[in-house]
């Protein structure tokens, strides 16, 4: 049975969250329209997902909320060490190939492509889910290993340790977690048209499975997690069980 999040009033405009079971700091911080990262800070965390029931969380710079307010349930589910994946409707979903160091390999030649992310302060027409088959930069860097250098899994898009990682399309959270050899931390989206995204080597994961994400929502933050050296993302778009090229598929 869900337990019912209590609200109290504390000092300098914060109100007080108790955690209830099926809730993440994710979902907590959409609730109340602030961000993850001012959760983090407000309450000292180490890290968004280590958080429990019956937590109390102190949520910032909301002098608006009322006591009580409904509560959306999230269902929780845990993640186990198998690297082939089952979604809701009961479809496999097959994790990425492990990266085999692919962006550290020092002799590769450094492309010159940037991706170039669109501003966190979106437009209403920009956060929507677009037409077709194209996605959002998931953030803004220099594409340092691209498709082919990657023996066809994905690019990897160097920026600074924990910079915030966006999702590239609307989607449900299918997979978090470590148990991909070389990837580090991981997350897994399904969009329509049997499109599944990764982002790989995080430094911090603001979602669980089953969460639904859209277009432009902070999911975590640039780490060196998994086979690399430097704060990076590895990032893959797959159609079905089959990585493609992502760079087409990416808006400018």
């Amino acid at each position: 049975m869900q337990q019912t999040p209590q609200l109290a009033v504390v000092e300098n405009d914060t109100y007080r969250h108790t955690i209830a079971s099926g809730e993440s700091l994710y979902t907590i911080a959409r609730r109340y329209d602030v961000s993850a990262t001012d959760i983090v800070s407000a309450n000292n965390l180490d890290a968004p997902d280590r958080i429990r029931v019956g937590q109390q969380l102190i949520i910032p710079g909301r002098p608006d909320l009322l006591a009580q307010r409904g509560q959306q349930n999230q269902q929780v589910a845990s993640v186990g060490g198998s690297q082939t994946l089952t979604t809701p409707n009961g479809q496999a979903a097959t994790t990425p190939t492990p990266p085999a160091q692919q962006a550290e390999q020092p002799a590769q030649p450094e492309p010159t492509q940037v991706a170039s992310a669109p501003s966190q302060e979106a437009t209403p027409a920009a956060s929507a889910s677009s037409s077709g088959d194209k996605f959002r930069w998931p953030l803004s860097g220099r594409v340092i290993t691209d498709f082919a250098a990657s023996r066809g899994t994905g690019i990897n898009i160097e920026a600074p340790e924990g910079t915030t990682v966006r999702a590239a399309e609307n989607g449900e959270v299918i997979y978090v977690g470590n148990a991909v050899e070389g990837y580090g931390n991981l997350i897994l989206i399904k969009h329509a048209n049997g499109f599944v995204s990764a982002y790989a080597h995080l430094q911090n994961m603001g979602v669980v499975k089953g969460d639904q994400v859209t277009r432009g929502d902070a999911i975590g933050t640039v780490g060196m997690t998994g086979s690399v050296s430097r704060p990076q993302l590895h990032f893959e778009l797959r159609r079905g069980a089959t990585p493609i090229d992502p760079m087409p598929h990416l808006a400018g």
